[in-house]
């Protein structure tokens, strides 16, 4: 269930920064600029947790 939910979210952070790429084609970089901020905070809270 946990490698489900991993791969889950891993394509929807890619879903968002993808978004945030043509976004930012488009003239409007602040959706990529959030979402590269939430994937840092996420990844540094989650990655470096430790058991």
């Amino acid at each position: 269930m946990k490698l489900a939910l991993a791969v889950l979210v891993y394509v929807l952070i890619g879903v968002v920064l993808g978004a945030g790429i043509m976004l930012t084609v488009a003239g409007k970089p602040w959706f990529l600029i959030a979402a590269v901020i939430a994937y840092v905070v996420a990844f540094g809270k989650i990655g470096c947790m430790t058991h």
